[in-house]
C-alpha cells in the first residue's frame, strides 16, 4: 500500500486519534497539540491548498498532504512546504524552520523584543473573497497586524480570494528540534496568499512573505528559503529540476505512469517573482516594486538590486537531511551537508543549483532515477538591519501535459504567463481593480491622485448599481486619447491607473458615463 492510500485511511480516523503523527519521516509536530494555531484553505480555483499560521503550508490540519490538484480529486502533488530563515547574528549562526515540525507560532515581536500574541485569538488566519463584504473576516480585517488595505481603508483584495496572517519565531520554548534548535532570530513574518478564479490562472497560487528583523541586531549573510517535500502522486518516484532562466524550480514524476495520477502525471513547481533586495551602493542600481502588489504605490530603492534565485539544493533522500544548524546553513548556501560543493557532471564545474538540465531533451544535468525528494530554494545572502522589511513573492504552479516530460514544458509556459502577470503588476488579471465591493450610496467620480502627476495617477469612481461604464481621457482639444474602462460593472468602488508615459505634459480631462450618470474632471501631467 503506497503512502497516499495510507494517509487517506488515516485522514478518516485522524480526528479520533488525536495523538497521531504523520508517518513520512517527521521529526515530531503533532498538528493538534497547540490550540492557538489555525488552518484554512485557499480553494477558489483548480488548486485546494492548506495554510497554517506557523509557517507551514500544503499540509492539512491533521498532518496529511494538503496541496490537492485538481481540487476535489483527492490527488496530491505536495506533502508539506514551509519557509526557512538563516543568518549570522553576532558570533552565532541562527536558523528557524517550518519543516515537519515548526518553530513559528502566531503573533509578533514587541518593541522590547518580546514575542506576543500566541494565545490571542485575533492572531489567526483571515480569509476574504471578492463580492463578500459581510463576512466576519472582511468586517474585522486585521489592519493593526499589517494586513493590506486600499485607499478607502477597506480590505485590499489582491485576488478573487485573499488570505492574511502573522507569525514569529520569537518563542524560545518552541525553538527546539533539528535543524533549527538555535536561539530565535526574532523574525516577524506577514504572509499574504491569494489566487484568482480566472481560467488562465486557475493552476496558480501567489504568496508574499514580508519578513521583518524585529531584533536589535542586524542579520548578516541572511538567506530566506522555500522548503518543500513534494510527492507528485505516488510516493518515491519523483525527480527535480531548475529552469535558471525562468527562476523556476520544479518536481516531476520520473515515469510516465503514476498509480495515483495515471498516465502523463503533472509537474509542480514554484516561480520566484520577487526576491530580497540587496544594497549595493552602486548608483547605477535601482529597484522598483509595487507595495502592495497590484496597487499603484510604487516604491523606489536606489543603489540596490534584487538577489534573484540564489540556490536550489537537494537533500537527496529521506535519510540525508540537515541534522543541525551547521548543516542547515550549508543547505542555504547551496553546499552538500558535508560542506563539499556540488559538481555539475556535464560541465565539471561547482554549482549551487542542482539538476539544471532540460529533461524534455535529455540535455544538461538531469536526474537518472526517481526517488523521494526534499528541496530548498533560497534567496540571499543579504544584510537585514533591525526593523528592516524584505518582501519575497512566489507563485506555486502546476501543469499537466501529454506525458510526464511534456508536463514540464507546460509548466514552463504557465510560468511565462505568471511572470507577465507579475511584470504588469497584475493589471491584466483585472483591468480595473475593484477595491471594494461595498455598495456606494450613489454615483461619484473622484479627483485623481496624485495631481499633478508624472507619469501615472489613479482615478477612482463609485457605482451605485450595475452599469455599463465608460471612463475616457481627453486632451485639452477634446480629442479622445485613452479608453480606460468600457465594460459592464457591478456596484462598487473602483480604482484604475492612468499611465501618461507616452503623452506630453499638459492639461487632460477624464469623463465617466454610467447609465444616466456623467461627470468630468481635470488633471495635469507634468514631466
Amino acid at each position: 500500500m503506497n503512502k497516499k492510500i495510507q494517509l487517506s485511511i488515516i485522514f478518516f480516523f485522524g480526528m479520533l486519534i488525536m495523538s497521531f503523527i504523520p508517518k513520512d519521516d517527521n521529526t515530531g509536530e503533532n498538528f493538534n497539540d497547540n490550540p492557538s494555531l489555525s488552518s484554512n484553505r485557499l480553494d477558489v480555483n483548480n488548486i485546494s491548498a492548506w495554510f497554517r499560521n506557523n509557517g507551514t503550508f500544503n499540509r492539512n490540519p491533521i498532518g496529511n498532504p494538503g496541496f490537492e490538484w485538481p481540487k476535489d480529486s483527492l490527488k496530491y502533488a505536495r506533502f508539506v512546504s514551509g519557509i526557512w530563515l538563516g543568518a549570522k547574528v553576532g558570533n552565532d549562526t541562527l536558523i528557524t524552520h517550518a519543516y515537519y515540525d515548526s518553530q513559528y507560532l502566531p503573533g509578533y515581536i514587541d518593541d522590547n523584543g518580546m514575542p506576543m500574541g500566541r494565545d490571542d485569538p485575533l492572531y489567526r488566519i483571515y480569509k476574504i473573497e471578492r463580492g463578500d463584504t459581510l463576512s466576519s473576516d472582511y468586517l474585522n480585517w486585521p489592519v493593526n497586524q499589517g494586513a493590506y488595505t486600499n485607499s478607502f481603508g477597506k480590505p485590499f483584495l489582491l485576488g478573487t480570494q485573499t488570505m492574511f496572517y502573522v507569525f514569529t519565531d520569537g518563542y524560545k520554548d518552541y525553538h527546539v528540534g533539528s535543524p533549527g534548535n538555535t536561539a530565535p532570530l526574532k523574525a516577524q513574518i506577514l504572509q499574504t496568499n491569494w489566487a484568482y478564479s480566472n481560467v488562465n490562472l486557475r493552476d496558480v497560487i501567489f504568496t508574499e512573505f514580508r519578513i521583518i528583523n524585529r531584533s536589535n541586531i542586524q542579520w548578516d549573510n541572511a538567506y530566506f528559503g522555500f522548503w518543500t517535500d513534494d510527492d507528485v502522486g505516488n510516493y518515491g518516484d519523483d525527480a527535480i529540476g531548475i529552469d535558471t532562466i525562468r527562476n523556476l524550480t520544479y518536481t516531476y514524476n520520473f515515469d510516465n505512469y503514476d498509480p495515483e495520477y495515471g498516465y502523463a502525471p503533472p509537474c509542480v513547481g514554484i516561480i520566484l517573482l520577487r526576491s530580497p533586495v540587496r544594497y549595493t551602493g552602486d548608483p547605477k542600481d535601482t529597484v522598483k516594486l509595487y507595495q502592495p502588489p497590484g496597487s499603484s504605490n510604487l516604491l523606489v530603492k536606489p543603489r540596490s538590486k534584487f538577489t534573484g534565485l540564489t540556490v536550489f539544493n537537494d537533500s537527496r533522500n529521506k535519510y540525508e537531511k540537515p541534522r543541525n544548524y551547521i548543516e542547515a546553513y550549508r543547505f542555504f548556501e547551496g553546499r552538500k551537508l558535508d560542506n563539499t560543493p556540488w559538481i555539475n557532471p556535464v560541465t565539471n564545474q561547482p554549482t549551487v543549483k542542482v539538476y539544471s538540465g532540460i529533461p524534455e531533451t535529455g540535455t544538461g544535468w538531469n536526474m537518472s532515477n526517481g526517488d523521494e525528494r526534499r528541496t530548498l530554494t533560497s534567496f540571499g545572502n543579504i544584510t537585514v538591519l533591525p526593523n528592516d522589511t524584505q518582501s519575497v513573492i512566489i507563485a506555486q504552479v502546476i501543469a499537466r501535459g501529454s506525458s510526464n516530460l511534456n508536463s514540464i514544458t507546460r509548466l514552463r509556459e504557465l510560468s511565462d504567463h505568471v511572470q507577465s502577470v507579475y511584470d504588469n503588476n497584475f493589471q491584466d488579471v483585472l483591468s480595473v481593480n475593484n477595491f471594494s465591493d461595498e455598495i456606494p450610496v450613489g454615483f461619484k467620480l473622484h479627483q485623481n491622485y496624485p495631481n499633478p502627476f508624472n507619469p501615472s495617477t489613479v482615478i477612482s469612481y463609485e457605482l451605485r448599481v450595475t452599469s455599463f461604464a465608460k471612463l475616457i481621457v481627453y486632451d485639452v482639444l477634446g480629442n479622445e486619447v485613452s479608453v480606460l474602462v468600457n465594460e459592464k460593472q457591478n456596484p462598487g468602488i473602483y480604482n484604475i491607473e492612468f499611465d501618461g508615459s507616452n503623452f506630453s505634459s499638459g492639461v487632460y480631462f477624464y469623463k465617466i458615463t454610467a447609465g444616466n450618470f456623467s461627470e468630468t474632471k481635470r488633471m495635469v501631467l507634468l514631466k
